[in-house]
């Protein structure tokens, strides 16, 4: 019991946050002296470290609980209710100098749940499964699942570090986010300060749904970051808020191609969603996606600003005659026209452009407030994921330990594209509040 008591009040000690100390506590039980040592370093988000002379691995978990309010139709109904967000579980370790990382992570909460049935879906949980290798600091490789790198500048930054609770409409409706292949990263400077980055990327294109079957060809993607003035301080553009407050400017401008050979889902992330084939039914066809991007990151003394434009196209193939349905059988189409059976592949496809930008400032105080518009314009033949054409988002938040433990509340506006409104439905007003703690 002594012990217990010994342990706890250590435990309570180690709170104080950024100092390296050892705490030697001896206990005296039956002519035996135990001898506890602990380092009082540890800091919020940090997580458990376990090291060794050849490596380290660390486990990190994060939690986000949200509350969602909104109103449609002018505030004549209130739909509201709580949630989680996020509820990931990260194990990382590193071997031989950091040259060789894995990297695996999970979340609790499905919200890329799949909309299929069967096996015609995929692992909800599962987010990232890879494996890494750096040559030396200019070369890096990895092979596995995770989140691409040639999508939109806001899917690079992880959800815990965005500064607003939700990704924009652009983001959300063209990113495919997670998926499996291998990749290169490289880093060459240019001059005293400039630097370029590059990220090749050959993928399944089918999202976390390739874990159980590649319904399509192959993902080619291709990403070029240029940083006019070096790099940001201390990782900062992986974050959107600028809380290294740079004393320089720091700008990265980015472009972005893609191309996925056998798109099997709105826009790469569901695998298996939406499956074609010939008149007799025996040959999978599907169309092929493409997707172009320019975005940027400026931050200077606690101001940042973050946009992104993105382009998708496809292309369909004329010798679809019919769909395959959930179960696996085969429906011939009705219609005959080449036209319209092209119609009806693109009516399941993401297609169109949208253009993002947002603004924020964090206050010395460790107040955030930023302003986003996002605009949705999405092809005559596109899915329907643009019901909501202009948005309109405010947040304000407060960071009590930088991202890793933060209150938010975001404000938004949406408005019905013109084609589909109505007297009683122009326009969704909504609201959120969430509290993030990463541990």
């Amino acid at each position: 019991m002594k012990r217990i008591i010994a342990l706890f009040a250590i435990i309570m000690l180690i709170q104080n946050k950024g100092t390296t100390q050892e705490i030697d506590t001896s206990l005296s039980a039956s002519e035996n002296i135990y001898v506890l040592r602990l380092q009082r370093s540890y800091s919020l988000g940090d997580g458990l470290n376990i090291r060794s002379s050849v490596g380290k691995v660390s486990f990190n978990q994060s939690l986000q609980t949200l509350y969602v309010v909104n109103s449609p139709n002018n505030f004549n109904t209130t739909n509201s209710g709580f949630s989680i967000n996020r509820a990931r579980l990260t194990m990382k370790g590193n071997l031989f100098d950091r040259k060789l990382t894995m990297v695996m992570r999970t979340n609790f909460v499905s919200n890329y749940q799949s909309a299929t049935s069967g096996s015609r879906s995929f692992n909800s949980q599962l987010e990232e499964a890879f494996i890494q290798y750096s040559s030396n600091p200019k070369h890096t490789f990895n092979i596995g699942l995770r989140a691409d790198y040639i999508d939109s500048r806001e899917l690079r930054i992880e959800g815990e570090d965005l500064s607003f609770i939700t990704r924009s409409v652009v983001s959300t409706s063209f990113d495919a986010v997670f998926d499996y292949g291998i990749r290169y990263i490289g880093k060459y400077k240019l001059g005293s300060t400039q630097m370029l980055k590059t990220y090749l990327s050959v993928t399944t294109g089918e999202g976390r749904a390739s874990l159980q079957k590649n319904y399509g060809g192959l993902k080619y993607g291709i990403r070029v970051d240029y940083l006019p003035f070096g790099e940001f301080s201390h990782g900062g553009e992986a974050q959107m808020e600028d809380f290294e407050r740079e004393p320089k400017p720091k700008l990265i401008l980015g472009a972005v191609c893609s191309y996925n050979n056998g798109a099997s889902s709105a826009s790469g992330s569901n695998g298996g969603r939406y499956l074609y084939g010939d008149y007799l039914g025996g040959n999978i066809l599907l169309p092929d996606y493409t997707k172009f991007v320019i975005d940027y990151s400026l931050k200077y003394r606690g101001f940042y600003s973050l946009g992104s434009f993105v382009a998708t196209s496809a292309t369909v193939p004329k010798s679809i005659t019919g769909a395959y349905a959930l179960s696996g059988k085969f429906n011939p189409y009705t219609i005959t026209s080449t036209n319209q059976v092209d119609s009806s592949v693109r009516s399941n496809l993401n297609l169109g452009t949208g253009f993002s930008i947002q603004a924020g400032y964090l206050l010395k105080s460790n107040w955030g407030l930023g302003v986003r518009y996002s605009i949705l314009n999405s092809n005559v033949y596109s899915a329907a994921f643009a019901g909501y054409d202009r948005n309109y988002s405010f947040v304000v938040s407060r960071y009590l330990a930088g991202n890793d433990l933060k209150i938010q509340a975001q404000f938004d506006y949406s408005q019905v594209k013109k084609g589909l409104q109505s007297p009683n439905n122009t326009a969704n007003y909504g609201g959120q509040i969430m509290f993030c703690v990463n541990l």
